[in-house]
């Protein structure tokens, strides 16, 4: 079985690793993250692991994470 690589918001297109400078330069919350770029507004798959992301700076995750 091969390992689970989540890194992207996948409605957006728009990878975790990309997100993260621009919400740390920006000093977005999650509610602005989602406003400005759409992500996590549409299926919200990815609002959990955006949440961790703005927490942590981890910008790939190899476990599901349920909101």
């Amino acid at each position: 079985m091969r390992p689970v690589a989540i890194t992207r918001c996948v409605c957006q297109r728009m990878p975790f690793a990309t997100l993260a400078p621009l919400a740390r330069e920006r000093g977005w919350t999650l509610g602005d993250l989602m406003r400005e770029t759409g992500c996590g507004d549409q299926c919200g798959l990815c609002r959990p692991y955006l949440r961790e992301m703005l927490t942590s700076g981890t910008t790939e995750f190899h476990e599901v994470i349920w909101e």
